[in-house]
């Protein structure tokens, strides 16, 4: 049987976004913010509040400049020019941390500067490309192939990730570079990888968004942020679900640091390349988690549905601080091997988390969010999501008070009440109930605001 033009453009567009996305998941696991760049920046700075400092960078800059860039692209008919605009600047300036690093600058401060400046400044762009990436995957990707999508670009992705974590564990172990000119080769990669990713985008063949879409101005989006929470009861508890999952994020800074500070204590630990290692091996393990998480997940949201999935995340939530608290619980002085045996469930299970929570809950609102108002919704969300920004570095300034367990078991605490909330949610789709079965059909457009205006 031959394939109809639009299943053709259909086909050639989710291999587009493989591509992009796999790609950009290997440039990100080389300069990873959980794993590889916090051990960086305490070893430069000795302060583990400036590593904390990392993920924040991360979510202010993904979430803040969402509104603005909603307000920019509501109205166009493409999304695409847009996106490769305010994608570039930022994943080029990832070569001014490479420069500097590979040059061996003498002075710390200098270096922390270049990385954490550059790092903000890639992240504000991520920000700004965030809205018309995902919906120009809406747009392009059919509602009953978006599961399939996530699952098979970040399973795709993880396998490179696992092929990050091996490259950072030679790289920084297995060459003879002085500190810190390996990380310096790890922006260079990363910058080549993210180059790649972007270009192929602009291979996508877009449809233009619908003639009566509503265009925005950042004031009127604001305006309009109590509107959309209250007219939508399911948007409500996705945005409070959201914060919730924010506190993963009070405790992801610090594992890689109680794991080496650990490994410092270790039995036949050979000092700074035994936590070289100890970074691309639980790099390589957080990635392994993702791979089977992401084809868990995506198997679990085609077949019972998102709301199953996000109850399903929310548990693993629970579970991954409560695992590092546990960890805690081996003694110094007990051999390396133990160190990271105790301390694989807490990676495996946060990789598996990192890509399954953005999966769910992108499909979720893809699901609950009018196309017309598509960007107003997507802006929205992650311009909410000021927990994921500030928790990090609230956990920075705790961390000399309370230490690295309290920190774990309070995330836990409040995780636990995003799986009690997360049983309020609604599936919207009819979930297939068999593989074979037919998939089920985009859910009919849902209106939340009619009648408000």
């Amino acid at each position: 049987m031959i394939a109809s033009g639009t299943e053709r453009q259909n086909h050639r567009n989710f291999s587009i976004w493989v591509v992009e996305t796999s790609l950009w998941m290997l440039a990100t696991s080389l300069i990873d913010s959980t794993t590889v760049l916090p051990v960086l920046v305490q070893s430069l700075s000795g302060s583990p509040f400036l590593a904390s400092l990392l993920l924040s960078i991360r979510y202010a800059g993904q979430g803040l400049p969402q509104l603005i860039a909603a307000s920019l692209v509501s109205g166009r008919p493409y999304r695409k020019t847009f996106y490769l605009r305010v994608a570039a600047p930022g994943r080029l300036l990832l070569l001014w941390p490479a420069i500097v690093l590979l040059l061996g600058v003498k002075t710390p401060s200098i270096a922390v500067t270049a990385i954490l400046v550059a790092y903000l400044a890639f992240w504000i762009s991520e920000g700004f490309s965030i809205v018309p990436w995902v919906d120009m995957v809406g747009k392009t990707v059919p509602a009953n192939r978006r599961g399939l999508l996530f699952a098979v670009m970040h399973i795709i992705g993880g396998m490179l990730g696992i092929t990050a974590g091996v490259l950072v564990r030679q790289i920084l172990q297995g060459t003879r570079m002085p500190f810190p000119a390996g990380y310096g080769v790890l922006f260079a990669m990363a910058l080549v990888v993210i180059v790649i990713s972007t270009s192929a985008v602009a291979f996508l063949r877009e449809p233009p968004s619908p003639p009566n879409e509503e265009q925005y101005s950042t004031r009127a989006l604001l305006k309009d942020i109590p509107n959309l929470l209250r007219g939508n009861a399911q948007f409500r508890l996705l945005v409070a679900l959201q914060a919730l999952f924010g506190f993963a994020f009070l405790a992801a800074p610090f594992y890689i640091l109680f794991a080496s500070d650990r490994l410092r204590h270790a039995v036949f630990s050979h000092g700074a390349g035994e936590l070289s290692l100890g970074v691309g091996f639980f790099l390589a393990v957080q990635t392994a988690g993702l791979i089977v998480g992401n084809a868990v997940w995506g198997q679990l949201a085609d077949r019972y549905g998102n709301r199953m999935l996000l109850r399903t995340l929310s548990f693993v939530h629970v579970l991954v601080p409560l695992s590092a608290a546990a960890a805690g619980l081996v003694a110094r002085g007990t051999p390396a091997w133990v160190i990271y045996l105790a301390f694989t469930p807490v990676f495996f299970g946060f990789g598996a988390l990192i890509t399954g929570t953005w999966m769910a809950l992108t499909n979720f609102l893809l699901d609950i969010a009018p196309v017309h108002d598509r960007p107003a919704y997507i802006a929205v969300t992650n311009t909410l999501n000021i927990p994921a920004v500030v928790l990090p570095m609230a956990g920075g300034l705790l961390l000399r008070v309370i230490g690295f367990q309290w920190i774990f078991l309070i995330a836990a605490f409040f995780l636990a009440y995003a799986f009690l909330l997360s049983g309020k949610l609604t599936e919207l789709r009819e979930p297939r109930a068999h593989p074979h079965s037919p998939q089920y059909q985009d859910v009919e457009e849902y209106h939340p605001r009619k009648g408000e205006t």
